[in-house]
């Protein structure tokens, strides 16, 4: 995980999930919210617990950025659509990734790291909840490696 003043990307990345948080074009107090997650890889945990168009993953992506334009309002942020396209070179690229985004104006450059840890916890919470519910995130979040050797060995033991 890497977190850094507001001209650098906070990133969080392994290869269930990418979450990158960086200035906008423009400059200013705005972020641009980068999100991706590996369906495939997601795949071990999340297979039997889904109806055809209800995988929890993908729903998981989708609430994510819900989940961060409230937290967003709630530090007087202001959440704005934003283009896929501005998230096409901060994004993993390949077979089962799936993206989305989301523009955050007034946002002051302190909270960048916490939105990142909230992003990243949020989307695994809402994974682990659907599909492996005796199963809770470790506390504090872990690091990418860590927590994709956390998420592995859920995947094994399922």
């Amino acid at each position: 995980m890497t977190a850094h003043g507001s001209s650098a990307p906070a990133e969080y990345t392994n290869d269930y999930l990418s979450v990158t948080l960086r200035p906008a074009d423009g400059g200013g107090e705005t972020i641009l919210c980068c999100f991706s997650v590996n369906l495939r890889r997601f795949d071990p945990l999340s297979r039997g617990t889904h109806g055809i168009c209800s995988n929890p993953v993908f729903k998981g992506l989708q609430l994510l950025r819900a989940d961060l334009s409230a937290e967003a309002l709630a530090r007087k942020a202001r959440p704005r659509a934003a283009r896929v396209q501005d998230c096409a070179a901060h994004v993993p690229r390949g077979d089962g990734w799936y993206h989305d985004s989301l523009l955050i104006e007034n946002v002051a450059a302190s909270h960048v790291p916490e939105l990142l840890r909230f992003s990243v916890g949020k989307m695994i919470e809402k994974v682990l909840y659907v599909c492996t519910p005796d199963a809770a995130l470790p506390d504090p979040l872990p690091g990418p490696e860590a927590l994709q050797a956390f998420l592995d060995g859920l995947a094994k033991s399922r």
